[in-house]
């Protein structure tokens, strides 16, 4: 079964290869890889195209209704995201200071189960107003829980939302700890849009799993938090950032500048046979767009033509060595880091915006449902028979 690549049929059961590569379970019109395959698709746009462009409220209205929002609409997903962000019970504040400090996707599974508590009716409800007032909340009040944990974990304060700025600037202020510029905040926002979602990506699975149980949403968007803490799927950027780091720090004892020596520090790891995080993606094989996105920023953020130089010629060794291309986790690693964003809330900023694609997951495999249950194929002994203590133990 490991080395199964393809799909074959035994007695009358699809056999599918581990890990479910190249298997399709359902249909989406959410988001994908185009006919071509090409780009990755939100919607009918390009990732890389509303990463740019758009806002949170315009992604996150796209994401749930299916177009780009006009004025009016725009209006009323700002007003209730920037409103709901303020809403959160008072008691899950008190509650969060009880957690030990830990790692930071904890205070988001923590947080949005006691959050379904509060927000969610005895009798969970299908119908599509409801659910998208739901997503909202979600989507307003997960990164002031992840940031309210950070922050009682590691400076014993909480800062509080401000309805009246906007998502991703009142965001970034309570991650930071001040008050970051337009610049900065446009920057994080069009990260947050790009990490919305990535077709059935694993944390995206495990959310439309627990929805096709018709579970509320809350406790969905919990596994999906959970699955995302995994290292093989969330945290690629922080191990990205830790490794450019340790570079950099490697280039200054040696009295060599870091976009020379970063050509020397990788090909010592890969004759080292270890991973150099941030490379290689299951769509883009020779170019990801979205780090044309990120590096606009970079280079308009502090040291940005340093990081560029490094950011670039780590890319060239790279694709002659293995042909492999930076993905956005290369790129996000050093734009958190010019940001002020601590290592460990990297994945969780992930998250922020990667509850966009969950909740709209959620949403539309509960209106289309059948429980997802696969069968299995038994490959364990057969034929034993129980025998008591003495018996069985018998030297």
């Amino acid at each position: 079964m490991s080395n199964q690549v393809e799909c074959k049929v035994e007695n009358g059961y699809i056999i599918a290869p581990k890990g479910l590569k190249n298997v399709v379970p359902d249909v989406t019109y959410i988001s994908g890889v185009d006919p071509k395959g090409e780009h990755t698709i939100y919607r009918g746009y390009t990732i890389d195209d509303i990463g740019a462009n758009a806002s949170f409220y315009e992604a996150t209205w796209l994401f749930h209704k299916g177009e780009l929002p006009c004025d009016e609409e725009l209006k009323e997903i700002k007003k209730k995201i920037d409103t709901y962000r303020g809403q959160i019970p008072e008691k899950i504040f008190d509650a969060l200071k009880l957690v030990p400090k830990a790692h930071p996707m904890y205070y988001g599974a923590f947080g949005v189960t006691l959050l379904g508590q509060y927000n969610a009716p005895d009798e969970w409800r299908f119908d599509e107003d409801f659910l998208f007032e739901h997503a909202l909340r979600l989507i307003a009040q997960l990164p002031v829980i992840f940031a309210a944990g950070w922050n009682l974990a590691h400076h014993g304060t909480i800062i509080r939302p401000d309805p009246n700025l906007d998502h991703a600037k009142d965001v970034l202020r309570m991650i930071i700890r001040r008050m970051p510029s337009d610049l900065e905040a446009r920057a994080f926002e069009s990260s947050l849009v790009l990490y919305m979602d990535h077709g059935f990506n694993a944390s995206t699975f495990t959310t439309r799993v627990i929805a096709s149980t018709l579970s509320d949403m809350y406790s969905a968007i919990a596994g999906g938090i959970g699955a995302l803490k995994g290292p093989l799927h969330g945290g690629a950027n922080e191990k990205a950032l830790v490794m450019l780091l340790e570079a950099k720090k490697l280039a200054e004892e040696k009295g060599k500048p870091l976009e020379e020596y970063i050509e020397e520090y990788i090909l010592e790891k890969l004759a080292k046979k270890e991973k150099i995080m941030g490379f290689g993606h299951r769509v883009y094989k020779i170019h990801d767009p979205r780090t044309d996105v990120a590096a606009k920023y970079i280079q308009q953020l502090p040291e940005g033509e340093y990081w560029l130089k490094v950011l670039k010629k780590a890319e060239e060794v790279m694709w002659r060595e293995k042909k492999l291309p930076a993905n956005i986790d290369f790129y996000t690693a050093i734009l958190y880091y010019q940001l002020g964003i601590p290592i460990p809330m990297f994945t969780p900023v992930f998250a922020m915006g990667r509850i966009v694609g969950w909740t709209a997951h959620y949403i539309e495999q509960v209106l289309n449902n059948k429980i997802i249950r696969p069968s299995e194929k038994y490959v364990g002994p057969v034929g034993k028979k129980y025998q008591p203590l003495e018996a069985r133990c018998k030297k």
